[in-house]
């Protein structure tokens, strides 16, 4: 088996996502930081909590999501629905040309 190594300005591709990604994620923490602090400081903390909450809660539920896919194994074989999708396709096809699919 053969090592796969990153050809053709892959690994710069690569390496821009993953700095445009951290950029984000390190944001993301200051913008949570001063969430944390504007809340607890006693300025306005009832109109900073009443219209960012319900974001962190339905942020929340979409990384549970996540966590439970990855942890049932969604994420192992990517691949295989496109090709059952394309399997399935055919047999539609077969027996559309037999009229036997809405025919019987």
């Amino acid at each position: 088996m053969s090592k796969r190594t990153m050809k053709d300005g892959k690994f710069v591709s690569v390496a821009v996502v993953a700095v445009a990604v951290g950029a984000a994620g390190v944001t993301f923490l200051f913008k949570l930081y001063e969430f944390v602090a504007a809340s607890t400081t006693g300025i306005v903390p009832g109109i900073v909590t009443a219209t960012v909450l319900p974001y962190f809660f339905i942020s929340g539920g979409f990384l549970l999501l996540a966590a439970w896919a990855w942890a049932s194994g969604h994420y192992k074989n990517i691949e295989a629905p496109k090709r059952d999708m394309l399997l399935q396709e055919q047999e539609w096809e077969r027996l559309e040309r037999q009229n036997k699919l809405f025919y019987e």
